[in-house]
């Protein structure tokens, strides 16, 4: 499963020189950010869990555990619009680094993922993404660490989400999808990203990042140079 490891909240970027009236400061009035949707997940994305995310499920208190993050989400309004198993996903080096498959983050953290899972519901209900799947949301600092993560990543905050637009192997039509959705994203985070915080890190593979703690953008290269927001679309 892909996972991006350059991720991170540690981007210096504060602004990108793109000329737009949406981007302007100059509003005599701030824009206030719509309600975050409450959605339910359809049908077409309830697939069935992996085996090994079943197992991992039922082993210890990680179902108790994982009852009680989703209940504290559920109270937020901040519900997963993706299955459990993708949410849970611990870092794409588990198994190098010896550690879990899954992980539920530490209670002192849920709070951070709520600006971030309410984003990323709001993406999808607007229109602006397809149904995708997560491959990457929080990773523990030790793990982060591991694999080569940067020491103030915002996925070790849990205000962190990566996903992949399309098939892991995407066909001719997939790169024509990711492509749309890609210019779709830029042209949210240029119009509403202050507005929501946003950082939007664009990947020349299907993979994008995105994240609440700062309004920045960043292409393959970690810089706003090389990401598609920086022209104007």
């Amino acid at each position: 499963m892909l996972a991006l490891w350059g991720c991170s909240s540690q981007q210096k970027i504060q602004h990108v020189p793109v000329t737009t009236t949406a981007l302007s400061t100059s509003r005599t009035a701030p824009v206030v950010p719509p309600s975050p949707p409450i959605l339910k997940v359809e049908t077409s994305i309830r697939v069935p869990p992996p085996i090994e995310y079943t197992t991992w499920l039922n082993q210890g208190n990680h179902r108790v555990l994982v009852d009680s993050y989703k209940a504290f989400l559920r109270r937020e309004q901040a519900d997963f619009i993706v299955p459990d198993h993708q949410m849970f996903r611990s870092a794409r080096d588990w198994q190098q680094c010896n550690y879990a498959q899954y992980e539920v983050p530490p209670q002192e953290v849920w709070a951070t993922a709520v600006p971030t899972l309410k984003l990323l519901a709001y993406l999808y209900k607007q229109g602006v993404i397809p149904e995708v799947e997560v491959t990457s949301s929080y990773r523990s600092p030790f793990l982060n660490a591991c694999a080569g993560g940067a020491k103030s990543s915002s996925h070790v905050k849990n205000s962190a989400i990566d996903f992949r637009i399309g098939a892991e192997q995407p066909s001719p039509q997939d790169y024509i999808q990711i492509q749309k959705t890609k210019l779709a994203l830029c042209r949210f985070w240029q119009q509403q990203g202050q507005v929501f915080n946003m950082g939007l890190g664009i990947y020349e593979s299907g993979q994008i990042h995105i994240d609440t703690l700062g309004y920045r953008t960043w292409g393959y290269d970690h810089s706003w140079r090389t990401s598609l927001c920086g022209e104007i679309i």
